[in-house]
This record gives structure tokens, C-alpha cells and sequence, in this order.
């Protein structure tokens, strides 16, 4: 895991991520150019994505993350990285699609017109978040039990599971 590896945005080579050991943390360093937005990193190997955080202005026209992670908190990343890139990127990356997963079980709520059009970010805790336009949207599982009891019966179907959005 330990090494440099390039920052993928759009298909373009857009910055630098260094992973190297910091004592019985792993150190993870990355620089990229401003992409005129939010930008959520995440590492990418063997069909899996591990979430690193928000990317911040360096005040230099650029972008910096500089995070420090336990072998705990890389249990749910990549063996070997390939690279790195936006969050939620898996079915866009350039690297290899994993395997196919068995189709899933049709929703009995129907998903709601222009689904396909909104992007979704995942974060380490399961949940999702999305930009309207005009709010953020947050998506907990629907198992999940931080969801309420009252809001179980508005289920919607996203990337193919079933997940409760509440506005922020």
C-alpha cells in the first residue's frame, strides 16, 4: 500500500496521493489541482474504494489532504491502490469493473423520476449524499438503525438498494 500514486479526475492525471508509514499510523498525502469544486478523495484497487476526506485549498491554486489512518480504519481499503480519485467513483473509475453482483430484489416503491441523473457520494458510515440544487440530500440505509421509525415507509432505490433521504 505504501507509495505514490496518481489522483485521477475526470480521466486526467490531476495531482499526487504519497501513502507512507507514520509510526503505527499510515500516512496519507495528496495535492491535486482545484477542480473549481468540492472534491471528496478516495483510493481505488482490486474493485474496492477506501474514503480518505475532503480535499482543502492549499492557498496556492491548489488542493491538500493530509490524513492519518490506523490498520482499524484501513480494514475496508484496497489491498494494493491503483490509484486515486472523487468519491463514489467506483463505476466510473478507469481501473477494472469487479465482478457483477446478483441483480437486486425489485423495490416495492417505485424510484422517483430523474434518479438516474443525481450523483451520490458513499462515506465510511454507509450513507449517501447528493446535491439538488438546492439543499443536500442525505441517504441512510433503510435497515439502518438510525433511521426512524416514522420515516421507514418513504424508501428509495439508489445504485440498486433501498435507502430513506432526508433533506439538510
Amino acid at each position: 500500500m505504501l507509495g505514490t500514486y496518481p489522483i485521477i479526475i475526470d480521466g486526467e492525471t490531476r495531482g499526487e496521493l504519497r501513502v507512507r508509514a507514520q509510526a503505527a499510523l499510515t500516512l496519507f498525502e495528496a495535492e491535486a489541482s482545484d477542480t473549481g469544486g468540492l472534491l471528496r478523495l478516495s483510493v481505488y484497487g482490486g474493485g474496492r474504494e477506501g474514503y480518505l476526506g475532503v480535499m482543502s485549498p492549499d492557498g496556492k491554486g491548489g488542493l491538500r489532504l493530509s490524513k492519518r489512518l490506523s490498520r482499524l480504519q484501513l480494514r475496508a481499503f484496497p489491498e494494493k491502490i491503483e490509484y486515486a480519485g472523487p468519491s463514489g467513483g467506483l463505476k466510473a473509475a478507469p481501473a477494472p469493473a469487479p465482478a457483477a453482483a446478483p441483480e437486486p430484489e425489485p423495490s416495492p416503491a417505485p424510484e422517483p423520476a430523474g434518479e438516474d441523473d443525481r450523483l451520490w457520494y458513499s462515506s465510511p458510515d454507509g450513507t449517501l449524499s447528493s446535491f439538488d440544487g438546492e439543499r443536500l440530500l442525505i441517504a441512510l440505509p433503510a435497515a439502518d438503525p438510525r433511521v426512524p421509525a416514522w420515516a421507514g415507509d418513504v424508501v428509495r432505490v439508489i445504485n440498486g438498494r433501498k435507502y430513506v433521504v432526508f433533506p439538510w
